[in-house]
C-alpha cells in the first residue's frame, strides 16, 4: 500500500489521547475489594496453618532455618507477617528465627507489611530489628524514595538511639515539611507511630527556626493545639527557652496567650518557664503593643525606631481616645500621639505624680475634644512641686531618627 492509500485511510481515524478516569476508579475499588478479600482469606487459613508452622519453627534448629525457610510457601510468608506478628507468646529464639526467615524470604510484601506493623507497634524491638535487616536488601523500594530522603532513610535506619529517634532526626533536619514527608514515607495519620514522631519533632524542633519556616508557624500552632496543657507546656517551654523576642513567630506567641493567658494580668500560668525566658516574652509584648499603637502611620518609621530600645523599656501604655502611648524607660517616660507631632520626654517622677493623673481626672473623662484632652499630656512646666517634671520634646520632622538617638543617648546614660 502507498503512502496516499494510507493517508486516505488515516482521514477516517481520529488521533486523541485520554485518562480513563472510570476505568482507574473501578480498578481501584477492585483491588480493594479483592485485597479485603485476601486479607480474610489469610485469617481464616492462618488460624489453621499459623499455630502449626509456629510450633514446627519453634522444635526447627537454628542451623536448619535457612533450609527450612526455603520450603516454605508464599502464605506461610504471609502468616509469618501477618497481624499477628510480632507474636509476643513467643520466646525470644523463635522471634529471631522468624525473622532471620522473613529477612531470607524478603518481598516487596514483607517489607511493606512490617512498615505498617511498625506504625502500630513502633517501640517493639523485634520490629525494628526485622526493619533493619530487610532494609538493607532492598532500600524500601515500595516507598519509592528519591535519593536524599532515601539517604535520611539510611541514616535514621542506623541511627545510635534507635530508629524512632532516628526518623525524628529526619524531619527536624529535612529540607521539607512534615506533612510532606509523612505522606512520602507512608505514614498513616492514625496510627501511633504518627502521634510519637510528632511530639518528639516538635519537642526536639521547637528551638530550630528552619525547621518552623519549613513548615510555617501557623501550622505548626495547629499541631501544638492537639495537646493538653501539660504536654503543651513541656513542648512550648522549648519554644521560648531557646530564642529571644525578636525570633518569636507572632502565631505562636499568640496562641499562648490565648492557652496561658496574658502574663501581665495572671503570670502564675508561666512560672514553668524561666526568668531569662519570661524577660523575653515580655519584651515582645512591649514590641506588640509598639506595633499595635503605631499600625495607623503611614509608614513604619516610629515603630522601627522605638523597638530598638525595647531592651531598655519598662512598659508601654496605651490610650485609645485619643491614641496616646506612654512608652516607660528607667528614670523618664516618652509620649507619643497617634497624629505624627512632637514626642513630649518627662522624668518618670514627675510624670507619674503630676501628667498621669490626668488621665483618671474627671476633667480628662468629661472632656470631648481630642485637642483638649491631648494637651493635657503637654506639660512644659520643667519642675512641679520640687519635683524634676518636663525634659524636652522632639518633632517627627526631617532626619528626625539622628536627632532623637543624640537625645536618648543622653537620657539613657545620664538622666538620674
Amino acid at each position: 500500500m502507498d503512502w496516499v492509500s494510507q493517508m486516505e485511510i488515516n482521514q477516517y481515524f481520529r488521533h486523541f489521547a485520554f485518562t480513563p478516569k472510570l476505568i482507574v476508579e473501578e480498578r481501584k475499588k477492585v483491588e480493594q475489594k479483592f485485597q479485603k478479600l485476601d486479607q480474610e482469606i489469610l485469617k481464616q487459613r492462618g488460624k489453621y496453618m499459623l499455630p502449626r508452622l509456629l510450633e514446627i519453627i519453634r522444635s526447627t534448629p537454628i542451623e536448619k532455618i535457612q533450609e527450612f525457610a526455603l520450603q516454605l510457601k508464599r502464605i506461610e510468608i504471609k502468616l509469618l507477617i501477618s497481624e499477628e506478628y510480632p507474636f509476643p507468646q513467643e520466646n525470644p529464639e523463635t522471634i529471631r528465627k522468624i525473622n532471620w526467615i522473613l529477612t531470607n524470604r524478603y518481598t516487596s510484601t514483607v517489607g511493606r507489611a512490617a512498615w505498617s506493623l511498625f506504625q502500630h507497634n513502633h517501640n517493639n524491638e523485634y520490629l525494628q530489628e526485622l526493619l533493619k535487616q530487610t532494609y538493607h536488601i532492598d532500600q524500601f523500594s515500595f516507598l519509592v524514595l528519591n535519593e536524599t530522603l532515601q539517604h535520611q532513610l539510611k541514616e535514621a535506619m542506623n541511627y545510635p538511639s534507635g530508629l524512632v529517634k532516628g526518623l525524628v532526626h529526619l524531619f527536624v533536619k529535612s529540607d521539607h515539611g512534615i506533612e510532606m514527608i509523612c505522606s512520602r514515607l507512608k505514614i498513616k495519620k492514625d496510627a501511633q507511630l504518627q502521634s510519637e514522631l510528632i511530639y518528639n519533632i516538635l519537642k526536639d524542633g521547637l528551638v530550630d527556626d528552619q525547621m518552623i519556616q519549613r513548615n510555617e508557624a501557623e501550622y505548626i500552632t495547629s499541631l501544638l493545639e492537639r495537646y493538653p496543657m501539660n504536654e503543651y507546656k513541656q513542648l512550648i517551654k522549648n519554644y521560648f527557652e531557646s530564642r529571644e523576642y525578636k525570633q518569636f513567630h507572632t502565631s505562636i506567641l499568640n496562641q499562648a496567650i490565648v492557652r496561658l493567658r496574658d502574663p501581665r494580668e495572671r503570670k502564675v500560668d508561666w512560672e514553668f518557664l524561666s526568668d531569662k525566658a519570661m524577660e523575653q516574652v515580655m519584651r515582645w509584648l512591649l514590641q506588640s503593643k509598639l506595633q499595635q499603637f503605631f499600625n495607623q502611620d503611614t509608614n513604619s518609621e516610629r515603630f522601627d525606631y522605638w523597638k530598638r530600645f525595647i531592651d531598655y523599656m519598662y512598659d508601654v501604655e496605651l490610650i485609645d481616645d485619643p491614641m496616646i502611648a506612654f512608652i516607660y524607660f528607667d528614670n523618664f517616660v516618652v509620649v507619643e500621639y497617634g497624629d505624627l507631632g512632637a514626642a513630649y520626654f518627662y522624668y518618670r517622677e514627675g510624670f507619674e505624680q503630676y501628667v498621669l493623673p490626668k488621665l483618671y481626672s474627671d476633667e480628662f473623662r468629661r472632656t470631648r475634644s481630642k485637642a483638649r484632652k491631648e494637651s493635657m499630656f503637654k506639660i512644659t512646666d520643667q519642675t512641679r512641686g520640687g519635683v524634676q517634671l518636663y525634659i524636652n520634646k522632639l518633632s517627627h520632622m526631617g532626619a528626625w531618627q539622628y536627632k532623637f538617638d543624640r537625645f536618648m543617648s543622653q537620657y539613657l546614660n545620664h538622666i538620674n
